[in-house]
């Protein structure tokens, strides 16, 4: 399965003022520290290089960085392009562990909705920040870090305190239980109670006397 990733163009080198100098990394949410994205697939993966797909047009002999678990920065330059399709090589050969952690991380995006990422928590911040209408800047100051903060947050390279936790929560309109787990527990409670009823009214019995036993 492709996995989803995003350039981020890093500072000019001033020993190469017209060389443009851009950084791969995986991606949690999609959005760079600026708030810019430009979104990229990784095809396939070895040791040697990689298949990517990329709307940003990229020159042959160009180099990228990447940044890969268990790895780090990891150097590749682009040997042969199709369309928007590029073919790169490594510099340095990756450990057989980078591939297998890669491997994981592309199953765990695979039980996603197709077009949709992973429901983590990095996730749900970001999407529920943009339901609020709210920039990295604008929760940043509302929360009182720094918006680089609010940024690794939804990149899943930092955590929330829990007292963090509580203030997104409440700015971002949802129960502290739901912005952790992705569960609503009020719709969760309603849900519960209405079976409740049904039940009961099926048998002519109370509602209070029904349980409802879930299995997940």
């Amino acid at each position: 399965m492709p996995i989803p990733a995003h350039f981020a163009d890093l500072p000019i080198d001033p020993l190469r003022p017209r060389a443009v100098r851009r950084q791969l990394r995986l991606e949690a949410e999609g959005a760079t520290a600026s708030g810019q994205s430009a979104r990229v697939l990784i095809h396939n993966v070895s040791t040697t290089g990689l298949l990517i797909e990329s709307g940003v047009a990229l020159a042959e002999e160009e180099r990228i960085e990447l940044v890969l678990p268990d790895v780090g920065q990891a150097m590749a330059h682009v040997v042969w392009m199709s369309e928007s399709f590029y073919g790169c090589r490594f510099e340095m050969p990756l450990p057989a562990s980078a591939l297998d952690t890669l491997e994981l991380y592309s199953r765990v995006i695979s039980r996603a909705p197709p077009g949709e990422a992973a429901d983590t928590l990095p996730v749900r911040i970001a999407r529920l920040r943009k339901e609020q209408g709210l920039t990295l800047d604008a929760l940043a100051a509302l929360v009182n870090v720094s918006k680089p903060t609010v940024w690794a947050w939804e990149q899943g390279k930092s955590r929330p305190t829990p007292e963090r936790i509580a203030a997104l929560a409440k700015l971002l309109g949802v129960e502290e239980e739901e912005l952790l787990t992705g569960r609503d527990g009020h719709a969760l409670a309603e849900a519960l109670d209405q079976a409740r009823r049904v039940v009961a009214e099926a048998f002519g019995v109370d509602p209070g006397r029904v349980k409802v036993s879930i299995e997940l």
